[in-house]
């Protein structure tokens, strides 16, 4: 199987279409005010259909509520909503069987106790995605820091998960060899400055990351 890419934070028309050409797998659309990504849901929409329909797509949120939600599934009908903040297993699950589609839930990975913690999702969950902690002050996620990979080596989830957390097109080789990760996740990687997406490097990152597999 090859390693499954997805770019996260798109924000224009251009990067919708680019991500066809490049074979991306995953496309994450950011719902969070306090982001550099944020789109509000007429512009997400906007993006969303002209995104090649063998590109999935993702409803990125922090602590939403219903009616966020139900506002995200209207914008962009994603196949998944991830969920970025401090949702319950509980939470997460009455959210996938409210709303019918999957759950791609985020956690901050910094000790063997999280990755303890994103074992609980097992059960209401698709995805996990195991990220780097968020810096004080800072945002949930696309903060260009990475984690303790070797900290996966104790890993036993049930489900597929997404490495994320400072990946580039020049160390996501180092990181599928020293993860065995099979989804890769990248922003602010893949970016020439915040919420701008430069095509050279999300080709590159995608072409690096399919060598490995």
């Amino acid at each position: 199987m090859r390693v499954q890419v997805k770019i996260c934070g798109i924000t224009k028309i251009e990067d919708a279409h680019f991500l066809e050409e490049a074979q991306a797998d995953f496309a994450g659309f950011v719902f969070h005010p306090a982001s550099s990504r944020h789109l509000s849901d007429e512009q997400a929409g906007l993006i969303a259909a002209e995104l090649h329909p063998s590109i999935k797509k993702v409803a990125l949120a922090v602590d939403p509520d219903d009616h966020q939600i139900d506002a995200m599934i209207k914008a962009i009908a994603p196949d998944y909503i991830q969920l970025h903040g401090a949702e319950s297993p509980e939470r997460c699950a009455a959210l996938k069987q409210r709303f019918d589609c999957g759950i791609i839930k985020a956690l901050g990975i910094g000790s063997a106790a999280h990755l303890a913690a994103a074992e609980t999702f097992d059960s209401c969950a698709d995805f996990m995605l195991l990220d780097a902690l968020p810096q004080p002050g800072g945002p949930q996620g696309g903060s260009g820091h990475r984690f303790d990979w070797s900290l996966l080596t104790d890993y036993n989830g049930k489900l597929p998960w997404f490495l994320a957390g400072g990946l580039t097109p020049d160390n996501v080789v180092e990181a599928v060899q020293a993860t065995g990760a099979a989804y890769v996740d990248v922003s602010s990687g893949v970016e020439r400055q915040a919420g701008e997406k430069d095509r050279g490097k999300i080709s590159q990152f995608i072409q690096a990351a399919r060598l490995e597999k």
